[in-house]
């Protein structure tokens, strides 16, 4: 699917990217080093209801988000299976 020459994405699929600058990315990168153990007690917590938890940097004002896999279904296709 493309409109005007580009790619359409789903934004509720992981792999999601986003423009950035260098300074963008390294201030990521030092937020990400410093949640890994965050990260790691939520998965422990949430167990098998989660596949993965890692940080985004796609998120401006909310905490988290739940995404799908890249190659599974969508949220609405995945109700309307069950």
């Amino acid at each position: 699917k493309e409109y005007d020459g580009k790619k359409l994405i789903c934004a509720t699929k992981e792999g999601l990217k986003l423009d950035e600058s260098e300074e963008e990315k390294k201030s990521f990168e030092e937020a990400k080093s410093k949640t890994e153990g965050l990260c790691t007690l939520i998965k422990e917590v949430l167990d098998d209801k989660v596949e993965k938890v890692v940080v985004s940097g796609r998120l401006a004002d909310s905490p988290c988000c739940l995404v799908t896999g890249e190659y599974g279904w969508a949220a609405h296709m995945e109700r309307l299976m069950k």
